[in-house]
């Protein structure tokens, strides 16, 4: 006669796919976490896609711990006591929803609120709870078949070797099959069909679109770019800006026709030729003979702000010329993932080229030159200049906006910043050569004068693009300590994970709010940053008003267009 398993045995033999109670108890509490406020707003559909992928990460936690103590021998309670621990999670689970979830719909006004927007809708609850199910059910499931992959491999292997050489070696055996076709099959065909699509989108015209007649603008008479080889955002970029009449208009001053360069991605065979074509196009148009050259590194796309070139042109009477060189089609997340370091690689080679020419004419009569980058053209215009561009015979200054969280440089200003200065807001050497704003700052006072380089950072402290860190999933950043940044809720806290999968989320709609939050620059601070940099003569403040409100009220005309 055979003994009766004991618990501990049963619950070893019990069928894998048997859904884990310290799994379940986990992920509940993952998932009601997700409904606390984080740096934006999130729309019914996202917060379930959140809420799901929290309950499946939380989870495979809880499920994933168990087994690991298991596999390990580990000493386990009795029954009676796990049913008590049962009870517990459960009755704590429910005590966190009564708490946490009929103040969801308060917490995301109140980050509206902050951000200069409306009340939202009231959202289906119902929506956001089938979203998350059907997210978390899909993940669980795809998570048991690899637990079945790996334990037929591990079967397969027992055969010839002791019980855990054949699960470790099962394991690894299945795990290079799986990364092998996924690599091979799925994430090509995925990337592939995202290549096509972002690329025939790419040779489209955007609607408004319209070759120039000037022959200050590349495409143009007289061009070494054709029109078609501009892509989508460089025609955006050579249609927009002011022409020379609506500069003396605006100024009741003469003016010249701005200078507008861009060499799309088809221009050339190499970040190098298309340089070297984009050099070409400034010699024939003059570009060295104004009195301001701003080499401005794209987004992903290609697109340049328009409101982030517009107000230098305005504020030096058009005697500016500005350069940019397209990189990718692909979004700039799409681009970081799949193309990283493509734009600081085209970046390097298009100031390399330009600066050299630059370089070599007599001091007295060249251009001043400035960077300009915005979130990814930010990450590869903050790499383009070498040392020696920093010293001697350097360049006169920069603006970066919105600095993606893999930014070099921002992230050492960020980190050696001065002690009494916030996270979102650093001081770095009393503002000598860096200066920091965030919307309506001055980036005019600082505890130092100007150094012979000036560098203007735009920041805002909702922006997750700038401020997501991955040790957010493990600890506190510091720009949630406080005093907090005026965007950004009080009653945001930091939970392990949870909170870095909120932030995560927030990319996706950092640009998606009024401006002057997120990561939707102003024109006002755009104005603010260039008249630090560049210090025009003759401009006032009340000169800046009126330009802010012009090029804002543009943007807007024309942001359902493009």
């Amino acid at each position: 006669m055979t003994d009766r398993p004991s618990s501990r045995d049963e619950k070893r033999t019990a069928p894998w796919w048997l859904p884990s109670y310290a799994g379940l108890f986990l992920g509940f509490l993952f998932f009601i976490l997700t409904f606390t406020p984080s740096l934006v707003p999130r729309p019914p559909l996202f917060q379930g896609l959140l809420g799901g992928l929290a309950f499946f990460i939380g989870y495979a936690i809880g499920h994933g711990g168990v087994a690991l103590w298991r596999y390990l021998e580990l000493p386990e309670l009795p029954r009676p006591w796990w049913r008590a621990v049962n009870i517990v999670l459960a009755l704590a689970c429910a005590v966190a929803a009564v708490v946490y979830l009929p103040q969801a719909a308060a917490w995301q006004d109140e980050v509206r609120a902050r951000l200069d927007m409306p009340p939202a809708e009231a959202a289906s609850l119902l929506l956001v709870l089938c979203t998350a199910i059907l997210v978390a059910i899909l993940l669980m499931l795809l998570l048991r078949g690899l637990i079945a992959g790996f334990r037929a491999a591990s079967a397969l292997v027992y055969r010839w070797m002791p019980r855990r050489i054949a699960a470790l070696l099962g394991a690894a055996i299945f795990a290079v099959l799986l990364v092998t076709l996924v690599n091979g099959t799925l994430i090509s065909a995925t990337i592939t069909a995202i290549d096509k699509a972002q690329a025939l989108t790419d040779v489209t015209s955007p609607p408004g679109a319209i070759q120039p007649t000037e022959v200050t603008r590349s495409g143009g008479p007289g061009s070494k770019i054709a029109w078609q080889d501009l892509g989508r955002a460089g025609k955006r970029f050579v249609t927009e800006g002011p022409r020379k009449a609506d500069i003396a208009a605006f100024t009741g001053r003469p003016a010249q026709e701005p200078i507008r360069v861009f060499a799309g991605l088809r221009a050339a065979d190499s970040p190098e030729e298309q340089a070297e074509l984009a050099l070409a196009d400034l010699i024939a148009m003059g570009a060295f003979d104004r009195s301001i050259l701003v080499i401005a590194t794209p987004t992903g796309t290609g697109w340049v702000d328009n409101n982030g070139i517009a107000p230098l042109e305005y504020m030096h009477d058009g005697d500016v010329a500005t350069v940019a060189v397209q990189y990718s089609y692909l979004q700039s997340p799409l681009s970081l993932i799949l193309e990283p370091g493509r734009s600081q690689e085209s970046a390097a080679e298009v100031f390399r080229v330009i600066y050299r020419y630059w370089q070599s004419l007599p001091e007295e009569r060249r251009p001043k030159l400035y960077l300009f980058g915005l979130s990814l053209g930010s990450h590869g215009s903050e790499a383009s200049p070498p040392m020696y561009a920093w010293l001697g015979d350097g360049f006169d200054g920069a603006v970066w906006s919105g600095p993606p969280f893999r930014n070099r440089m921002w992230r050492s200003i960020q980190r050696d910043r001065e002690e009494d200065s916030p996270a979102w807001r650093p001081v770095f050497e009393g503002g000598a050569n860096f200066r920091v704003i965030g919307h309506g700052d001055s980036a005019q006072d600082a505890h130092k004068d100007w150094g012979r380089v000036r560098i203007v950072y735009i920041v805002y402290p909702s922006d997750a693009i700038v401020f997501f860190e991955e040790r957010m999933l493990y600890r506190q950043p510091e720009w949630m300590a406080p005093p907090r940044g005026e965007d950004v809720s009080p009653l945001l806290q930091w939970f392990p994970i949870v909170t870095a999968l909120q932030v995560g989320i927030d990319m996706m709609f950092a640009a998606e709010v009024p401006p002057g939050h997120g990561h939707d620059i102003a024109a006002a601070d755009y104005i603010e940053a260039w008249t630090a940099v560049s210090a025009p003569e003759d401009w006032t403040g009340e000169d800046a008003s009126r330009l802010a409100d012009k090029l804002q009220t543009e943007a807007a005309k024309h942001s359902s267009s493009w």
